[in-house]
């Protein structure tokens, strides 16, 4: 895995040691997330978060305003601290929250004391290479609305941040036209803050369209999840899970090119079709040896063809990426080609039955994607077309190596 940075998660950072210490040792980054969003809302904070050592015990509820106080009992930032000095991390994600929580509506204002209280209590562990990356979680209407959007550029330009990490809601791979185009243009107007934006969550087309358009400095995500950020389940209480409920996500793949992904069984029904294995499979020898070794590997392809796209894109001038990313040979054109000849596959109606598949809602859902697809590229060209060669773009995010001193077992 070519990784260069690494996000992990307070609440699995003690299973993800030797992954950690193999990418560190590597010269690569590691960020600390440390899942206060996550563990201050009543519909997350009991589930896997809760294995974040700051996190209150079972059944206390949320972490609250209070908690994040510098001279709270709970001392949560000076745990924060001393678990980035202790695990030589290069930066940590500042505790942020959902700047549209119903339930408490003056979070950027505790945040931005975090933060603060933060790098002292970095600075007092021994930590003073330690970067803190600012997680900005916001509504699309807050990013969207100018005056708002100024506001918290000013607030943020006051703070020790090296990063901005943007996070939002309702906002992710199945990006539409609209979306995409108000998102890029959103983005630009953090520019002003002199610092480089990471897109968090945010996969497919719609990442790598905000990189080659100098939009953003870099994305975060899964290895095929992680791609889309929501909260629609943050601020209502967990539903409880039956006990024969089973745990886990339908493993879905990734068609090279397409910018969707699809269910075994759906990608079976397809590749029924004449021409269907050949179009739907990964023809890409470096990734995989054809259809068969696609499916049996989902998760490896879809790392393989994230990294590989990346690196296309790196290689390309800063400058002359919009003009690569549009082209006939790339990202933007082979997506649209791909979807169109989707849309045209015929399956087999038996092999639909088989699979328990509704064919015609399958098909049909395939065609709105091709026609969004294609108003995507209409909208991207239009954009590359309109404006200006003297746009502002993202700054570069450096590869960092703060953080402790490591032996070479990547131990401090």
């Amino acid at each position: 895995m070519p990784a260069r940075r690494l996000v992990v998660e307070a609440s699995r950072l003690r299973n993800q040691r030797e992954l950690t210490a193999a990418v560190r040792d590597a010269g690569g980054e590691i960020v600390l997330d440390t899942e206060a969003a996550e563990l201050a809302c009543v519909g997350r904070h009991a589930g896997r978060v809760r294995g974040a050592p700051w996190a209150l015990p079972e059944g206390a509820g949320p972490l609250g305003p209070d908690h994040f106080r510098a001279d709270a009992k709970t001392d949560v930032i000076g745990q924060i601290a001393r678990l980035a000095v202790s695990s030589c991390v290069t930066a940590v994600l500042s505790p942020a929250h959902h700047l549209g929580d119903p339930a408490f509506h003056d979070w950027f204002s505790v945040d931005r004391d975090v933060c603060i209280a933060l790098r002292r209590a970095l600075d007092r562990e021994g930590g003073q290479g330690i970067a803190i990356d600012y997680p900005l979680i916001v509504p699309n209407a807050m990013l969207n609305d100018q005056n708002h959007r100024g506001l918290l550029v000013a607030a943020l330009a006051a703070l020790p941040i090296d990063y901005v990490w943007l996070r939002v809601v309702g906002l992710g791979a199945d990006a539409g036209p609209l979306q995409l185009s108000r998102y890029l243009s959103a983005v630009a107007g953090l520019h002003n803050l002199g610092k480089p934006v990471i897109a968090d969550h945010l996969g497919g087309l719609a990442g790598q369209a905000a990189l080659a358009f100098g939009g953003v400095s870099g994305i975060a995500q899964g290895i095929g999840e992680r791609e889309r950020f929501d909260t629609g389940d943050w601020h209502k209480p967990a539903k409880p899970r039956p006990d024969d409920a089973k745990f886990g996500r339908a493993v879905r793949l990734s068609i090279p090119g397409l910018n969707r992904t699809l269910t075994r069984s759906e990608l079976d029904v397809l590749a029924s079709a004449k021409n269907g294995r050949r179009i739907c499979g990964c023809a890409d020898r470096a990734c995989c040896k054809g259809y068969d070794s696609m499916v049996a590997d989902p998760r490896g392809h879809a790392a393989r063809q994230f990294f590989s796209s990346i690196a296309k894109l790196e290689a390309v001038p800063d400058l002359r990426r919009e003009t690569y990313f549009l082209s006939h040979d790339g990202p933007m054109a082979k997506a649209d080609r791909t979807a169109r000849e989707i849309k045209a596959l015929r399956p087999d109606a038996a092999e639909a039955a088989r699979h328990n598949i509704d064919l015609e809602a399958l098909m049909k859902r395939l065609a709105d994607h091709s026609r969004t697809t294609e108003k995507i590229r209409t909208t991207l060209e239009t954009i590359h077309e309109t404006r200006g060669s003297d746009v502002p773009r993202a700054r570069v995010a450096a590869l960092r190596s703060g953080g402790a001193p490591k032996s070479a077992k990547g131990q401090p």
